[in-house]
């Protein structure tokens, strides 16, 4: 039997990944032993505050990271091939794998239409292609992100659109290679409830229509819960527990910080005249948490195991006192 059978059916596997801050002015741990698969056709979400370390590990993903960034543990694999070297990581980097970010209008040029910049992205990809038909493919692709008027919309620059517009316009050019894993870094975080929920069905449609493979990362468990199949929530860089979309619409998590972090989104109907919070900031990880549960400085259920005991990740979470 081969050894490599597990990735018949994962698209996408990060083994024991770990990032670190190298830095003599500050050094911590970004990632802690971060180990998650992907499945083609899959939405996946990763969910967690800011400074979780969820851009870090889409980044590392695609390579994207500098010193004093470092990798220092831990393996990824596409469809069973272990990118190892920049040149591995260039091959698949803009074509297999393409990546959104939060902020659509720092990400475009204001001096060019939103058409040259699409018509560029294709022709890097396919320098053999003319304009022309650059030109028609960046119009399907406008049309494929439900842009009305795309012929019109080639020619306007990123201010005369708005940021659901624009959004749409980034989703386009990350399309723009036919990528088959597109990962989404908090896409709808700029933009009012309306717009996210426009941008959201836009995923799923083209996850459907396409079979494009999905990372969605946001700090909204309600929002993850319409969008992933299943889900990993990270905080201070370690996953702390994987959970499906139906135990987060029923709300049937099962770690502290989950439970928080449901906690912290408003609900129709209640009449509280304040927010709910998770007490305390978020930790840097570091060598201290090395025998010890990272979320256990803010944690109402922490004992002095927690104190001294790194919680094992099984029956997916990592804890030694969930609800």
């Amino acid at each position: 039997m081969p050894t490599n059978i597990n990735y018949i059916f994962h698209m996408l596997e990060v083994k024991n990944l770990t990032i670190e801050l190298q830095d003599p002015s500050a050094s911590f741990i970004i990632l802690r032993d971060v180990s998650l698969s992907l499945k083609t056709g899959e939405i996946l979400g990763i969910a967690g505050e800011s400074g979780s370390g969820k851009t870090i590990l889409a980044k590392t993903i695609l390579n994207l990271i500098k010193k004093p960034v470092v990798k220092t543990g831990g393996s990824i694999f596409l469809d069973g091939k272990e990118l190892i070297t920049e040149k591995d990581f260039r091959a698949i980097r803009g074509t297999r794998v393409s990546m959104i970010f939060q902020n659509p209008t720092a990400s475009l040029n204001p001096v060019y239409t939103v058409g040259n910049q699409i018509v560029e992205t294709i022709r890097m990809h396919e320098p053999k292609i003319s304009k022309v038909d650059a030109l028609k493919r960046a119009e399907k692709l406008l049309e494929e992100v439900e842009i009305p008027h795309p012929a019109e919309r080639l020619n306007s620059f990123p201010h005369q659109l708005s940021g659901g517009m624009n959004q749409r316009v980034m989703i386009a050019m990350a399309l723009a290679s036919n990528p088959e894993l597109l990962i989404a870094d908090e896409p709808t975080t700029a933009l009012d409830v309306t717009i996210q929920e426009q941008i959201v069905e836009l995923i799923k449609k083209l996850n459907r229509e396409k079979d494009l493979t999905v990372i969605f990362i946001t700090h909204d468990l309600s929002l993850m819960s319409r969008v992933a199949d299943e889900s990993f929530i990270m905080y201070a860089g370690e996953i702390m527990e994987r959970v499906t979309s139906e135990s987060l619409k029923s709300g049937k998590v099962r770690h502290p910080y989950s439970i928080n972090l449901q906690n912290c989104v408003p609900k129709l109907g209640d009449d509280r005249d304040y927010l709910n919070t998770i007490k305390g900031t978020i930790t840097f990880n570091n060598k201290d948490f090395d025998n010890a549960c990272v979320f256990h400085p803010r944690c109402e259920k922490a004992t002095e195991k927690c104190r001294t005991e790194k919680p094992p990740f099984k029956d997916d979470f990592s804890c030694f006192y969930p609800y």
